[in-house]
């Protein structure tokens, strides 16, 4: 799955971290709107995605800073976008998880994962028919039309590249300063998925359309592979003061002193493996309590 330092990426979050991530069809178009802006601004290739109420499934594949880059963008967009339309952020956590897909089996699971979730979660939708994906690229005839072509009322209307829009209407859609291709095109409010998805790539995982079917009908067993992979890589999230304690022991058992603070840079990598081992805490909370970046921890510590 490796070529020339890029892998593919499952980007993720809990649901139960952020309830608040969509609470109306604003926020809906926003959140599937904002994968193509980040996309545009990015040299990660988006594979494919959904967005439900909770959170969003992507597969992207490139470089890990640059699959990082585009999880962090994805956040700190989403965060503006709900302080700047809302007054206030609302207890809205987004813990984003990426973990690199080393096995062409497990790829094969993890990439229909990310586009049936509505019907998984049972949503009364096939996931070729669910607007808020990218499953309606993917193993179709030519003459097939798009599902984001046609409107609330029933009508079809055909796509428009984004500079012909007026500033405030190019805003409206795009909820973001930052800039995407002019002739990319757009339709009932969609940034449309097929100016950015690598739908090829996609296809190529599968390589027939029979192959696609079997996976795209996972069973559980499969399914559960998915979310245990997924559980593993958050890790767990315990009380501060609880984490604190533990770091505190761990570490004066280990060089004889209570804080990280006083730890050089290597010790605090060495602390940051134990407690992932040990208690298997989140990423995010080792990053706080060994005093290293993230992104960094992520590369060492398993």
């Amino acid at each position: 799955m490796e070529n020339n330092n890029c892998f593919f990426y499952h980007m993720f979050a809990n649901g139960d971290d952020s309830r608040n991530f969509i609470i109306s069809l604003k926020d809906f178009y926003a959140a599937f709107n904002r994968i193509g802006v980040c996309a545009a601004n990015s040299s990660a290739k988006v594979v494919s995605f959904s967005i439900e109420d909770t959170h969003p499934h992507v597969l992207l594949y490139g470089t890990e800073n640059e699959c990082v880059k585009f999880k962090n963008a994805y956040v700190t967009s989403t965060l503006r976008y709900i302080a700047a339309n809302r007054g206030n952020l609302y207890d809205v956590i987004l813990n984003y998880e990426l973990y690199p897909v080393k096995s062409e089996d497990y790829l094969k699971n993890v990439a229909v994962y990310t586009i049936f979730q509505a019907t998984k979660d049972g949503k009364k939708v096939m996931p070729y028919d669910y607007i808020w994906g990218s499953g309606s690229l993917y193993f179709r005839s030519e003459n097939t039309l798009p599902i984001w072509y046609v409107d609330t009322n029933g009508l079809v209307n055909s796509p428009k590249p984004i500079s012909s829009l007026t500033a405030r209407e190019r805003e409206a859609i795009l909820h973001s300063r930052k800039k995407v291709p002019d002739d990319w095109l757009v339709c009932n409010g969609f940034l449309l998925p097929d100016n950015y998805v690598e739908v090829e790539m996609f296809e190529s995982i599968y390589q027939t359309h029979n192959c696609y079917r079997v996976f795209l009908a996972n069973s559980k067993k499969k399914d559960d592979t998915v979310v245990t992979k997924m559980s593993k890589v958050r890790g767990l999230m315990i009380e501060d003061i609880e984490a604190r304690k533990i770091c505190s022991a761990v570490c004066y058992s280990l060089f004889r002193k209570h804080d990280a603070r006083w730890l050089d840079a290597n010790q605090r990598l060495t602390l940051a493996k134990e407690l992932r081992s040990q208690y298997y805490l989140s990423f995010r909370q080792l990053a706080t309590l060994c005093r290293l970046p993230e992104n960094e921890i992520r590369k060492y510590v398993k």
